[in-house]
């Protein structure tokens, strides 16, 4: 840079010595510090800025650019994903926790490790055996496309099937071992997938 110009760390502007401390009482600098503050303490868009301090979304847009923020649609789509995050099912929470990679789509579904996920909530239902009545653990599969789903049980765990597994309309079995493992002849065999997070493939980092 010439010796006649100086930098604003601010601004992102090259300007000449003999108007610097001008240039830093000018309302473009003021302004320009408080795009600053607006964009790095929150997830704003440019045209709410633009309405809190009154100049146009497309002077803030410049402004923004010039102090190396992104741009209005890729500021949009990380605003999206941010929110997505905040709003992530436990499984996804859970899954991220582990060092797995997860994508959010919405509040029930994600990518994880590159794979289709849903989160569904199993419940507790009572069945009558004869003279008695029995709780097992009740579950729904999703309706649409996935490659795993899924279930919270009320004891914070997580029942995870792939898609083959789940060629059913709704099912019960016991969670934990019992002489009563479950109301269909094959349900026990769902205690294995419990906390089974190996289907998942590796966890991308260590925990």
């Amino acid at each position: 840079m010439p010796d006649f110009m100086r930098y604003c760390q601010t601004c992102r502007l090259e300007v000449d010595r003999r108007f610097f401390r001008r240039h830093t009482l000018s309302v473009v600098h003021r302004k320009a510090k408080l795009i600053r503050a607006m964009l790095e303490r929150n997830c704003i868009t440019h045209a709410e800025i633009a309405r809190r301090i009154g100049l146009t979304r497309e002077r803030v847009r410049q402004r923004a650019l010039q102090m190396g923020f992104a741009d209005g649609r890729s500021r949009h789509a990380i605003c999206r994903m941010e929110r997505r995050r905040k709003e992530m099912a436990e499984f996804f929470v859970e899954a991220q926790r582990r060092g797995f990679a997860v994508e959010p789509l919405g509040a029930k579904s994600a990518y994880i490790n590159g794979k289709f996920c849903v989160q569904r909530k199993a419940c507790w239902h009572d069945v009558p055996k004869r003279h008695r009545k029995y709780t097992y653990l009740s579950i729904c599969p999703p309706t649409g496309r996935f490659d795993f789903c899924a279930w919270k049980l009320p004891d914070g765990r997580f029942l995870i099937l792939p898609r083959e597994l789940t060629g059913f309309r709704q099912t019960t079995f016991n969670p934990e071992e019992s002489e009563r493992p479950g109301t269909a002849s094959s349900s026990h065999y769902y205690r294995e997938y419990i906390e089974r997070w190996s289907l998942l493939g590796r966890p991308s980092r260590s925990k």
